[in-house]
């Protein structure tokens, strides 16, 4: 008992180190924390989404959360075991909701299409291809979406995105033009004419 009480205390404290870190900037430290706990997270993850999609997205968006936020961590609270396990709940929590929202978001678009007269017909489709959109951009990496979002819905510059981030400005337009080309792939011309929405920043743009 006492040899298992000693690594139980080793690791807890290689995982705050880990944490300073990680808060000083060391990404080195982040992909070690990953390591130890990407299995365990996934496995979380999956039973609150049911889905292994979802669940690496969750698994992406708690370790984004931990490199922006590791500052938050508080030690006197508890060890960081259990605080990167209540924030991928809670990722996973909000990607459920997300999930609920899009599909509800469809199917009233398309009910509303059914029943549409000539008049209003376009108004509805443009909604479906709205939500199209969003459902392809949720389809993106946490750190495309990220980019993504804040180059063309938040209106910053590249400049300004990779300042935001606390990214190189190379890193932050390398992940600006692969989600623009992961948007291609997933919507292809279906929304490509759709006014102020990524579909049409899509085409011109890569």
């Amino acid at each position: 008992m006492a040899e298992a009480d000693d690594a139980q205390a080793k690791r807890r404290a290689e995982d705050r180190a880990l944490l300073e870190r990680i808060v000083a900037r060391d990404e080195r430290a982040v992909e070690e924390l990953y390591q130890r706990y990407s299995g365990p997270l996934y496995s979380l993850a999956y039973q609150v989404t049911g889905g292994e999609r979802f669940a690496q997205d969750v698994v992406q968006e708690t370790f984004v959360a931990v490199w922006k936020d590791a500052v938050r961590f508080d030690p006197s609270k508890g060890s960081v075991s259990p605080w990167l396990f209540s924030l991928a709940r809670h990722k996973a929590i909000d990607l459920v909701r997300r999930e609920a929202n899009i599909r509800k978001r469809t199917v009233d678009a398309d009910l509303e299409l059914e029943v549409a007269d000539d008049d209003v017909g376009e108004e509805a489709w443009m909604r479906i291809r709205r939500d199209r959109v969003r459902e392809a951009v949720a389809e993106l990496t946490p750190l495309q979406r990220e980019a993504l979002e804040l180059a063309f819905f938040n209106g910053l510059t590249h400049v300004e995105v990779s300042e935001q981030l606390g990214i190189p400005l190379g890193t932050a337009k390398t992940r600006i033009r692969s989600a623009l080309l992961r948007l291609r792939e997933l919507l292809g011309d279906s929304v490509a004419e759709t006014p102020g929405m990524p579909g049409s920043m899509v085409g011109g743009l890569v």
